[in-house]
């Protein structure tokens, strides 16, 4: 099997195509986060949606759980349909079915991370 993955203008409703996670961050999630204000939300939803897991945890309230995914999303969607728009993959990014949704999830968590130990500047 071809482990490589689709080329930077691939369609976002294509079947997922194999491919390592971190090819697809640095090939795909990169480009389509490269306005400041859009990554500052997903940094948000990332670290609101990390407080919500701890807080879950600690209080033993666990069904706070099931809020995860608004919390984790929902501030990205708006960087996405306010300020870095993309024609090809539309504002409602949730559809995607080009690569695997925890993949773009698993980004989230790397450009925060990658923000914060400065190897990716907000521009």
């Amino acid at each position: 099997m071809n482990n490589t993955a689709q080329s930077s203008n691939h369609s976002p409703n294509a079947p997922v195509q194999p491919a390592g996670f971190r090819r697809v961050y640095m090939e795909v999630f990169l480009a389509e986060h490269q306005n400041r204000v859009n990554i500052g939300l997903h940094i948000v939803g990332t670290v609101l949606s990390l407080a919500l897991i701890l807080w879950a945890l600690v209080s033993g309230q666990l069904w706070w759980l099931i809020l995860y995914p608004l919390v984790h999303v929902a501030p990205g969607l708006i960087g996405h349909r306010f300020f870095e728009r993309s024609a090809s993959v539309g504002d409602l990014r949730i559809n995607r079915k080009d690569y695997s949704l925890l993949w773009f999830v698993a980004g989230n968590h790397l450009l925060t991370f990658d923000v914060f130990i400065g190897r990716k500047n907000a521009q």
